[in-house]
């Protein structure tokens, strides 16, 4: 591909990429409070001290608790999470009920606030600046396209691609090979990013994509190639950022 305006050196293995795909929580956006701070708080309340961490690490693979299977229609994400919810208690050695799932379900549907990081936006129009093309490839319900634009994102995407829409969750290759299609874009001249380790790096590997982990803390179970943060991505793509 031909270069892009703007930028400086770009690892030599991503020389031919012009299509980036990023994953949402933990990779662009951040809640407040976060999915295991919320977890912490309820289990504690009855009874079962928990590692946050503990938490954190289920939370990252979602493939040992739910897979879809068919796309799942607008209006019953709510039975979803509900589904997905009790599978993440049991994961974690409790007995679900049904007044501890109504608390989950109350503190996720009013209490958490969707937040970009703080580089994402300066990152995000680095990239669109130097002429590559994003998009979005997420876990999550047919309301992530709204959630995108009331942050003021979505501008940025040409593309969002999200498991409820298409019936399959990362790390299947279904959802990644939606996505390209989407974008009109070949497996070998697209990169994917998140935070997840089976999800986003070995799911897009398998698809036939590039793929780069964003491990903002702790380390990979496997090596792999990394980085820090959004910045640390635009770096390896060879992108200049405009100076604070």
């Amino acid at each position: 591909m031909g270069s892009k305006s703007g930028s400086g050196r770009r690892d030599e293995t991503l020389e031919d990429v012009s299509h980036v795909f990023l994953d949402v929580g933990g990779t662009l956006l951040y809640s407040e409070p976060s999915a295991s701070d919320i977890l912490h708080r309820i289990f504690a309340a009855r009874g079962h001290l928990m590692d946050r961490e503990r938490i954190a690490r289920l939370l990252r693979t979602p493939e040992t608790i739910v897979t879809f299977i068919r796309p799942f229609p607008a209006g019953r994400e709510n039975e979803f999470f509900r589904e997905m919810n009790a599978r993440i208690v049991e994961h974690l050695g409790l007995e679900p009920d049904d007044a501890m799932l109504d608390e989950i379900h109350a503190e996720f549907d009013g209490g958490v606030a969707w937040r970009p990081y703080p580089e994402a936006i300066d990152t995000l129009k680095a990239l669109r600046g130097a002429g590559f093309r994003l998009g979005i490839i997420s876990n999550a319900s047919h309301t992530l396209p709204e959630t995108l634009r009331k942050i003021g994102l979505s501008e940025y995407f040409d593309t969002i691609t999200y498991s409820f829409d298409v019936g399959a969750e990362k790390p299947d290759v279904r959802i990644f090979r939606r996505a390209v299609a989407q974008a009109g874009v070949p497996e070998e001249r697209s990169l994917h990013a998140g935070d997840s380790f089976q999800a986003d790096y070995l799911g897009a590997r398998r698809a036939g994509l590039h793929a780069v982990l964003v491990c903002r803390e702790g380390e990979p179970p496997a090596p792999c190639p990394q980085v820090r943060s959004l910045e640390g991505l635009a770096d390896l793509l060879g992108v200049r950022r405009s100076p604070p």
